[in-house]
């Protein structure tokens, strides 16, 4: 389900957002430092770098993969 709302913007579901805290959480516990969070309004995808080696895509539904 997208959202939009006036001017065509794509917002960050619920879904993602709790998603998107359990792994920054994970990535910390594991002393690993969030370097760059990044919400695609594109298409709604969240963008999440754990230093250089480390990248993670969020879907809209909370689902989310290894990107490396």
């Amino acid at each position: 389900m997208i959202i939009c709302f006036r001017g065509g913007l794509i917002l960050p579901t619920a879904e993602q957002g709790i998603m998107c805290i359990v792994l920054c959480q994970y990535l910390t516990n594991f002393y690993r430092s969030v370097d760059l969070l990044r919400f695609d309004e594109r298409d709604g995808t969240v963008y999440i770098f754990g230093g250089e080696e480390l990248q993670i895509k969020l879907y809209r539904d909370g689902t989310w993969e290894f990107l490396l």
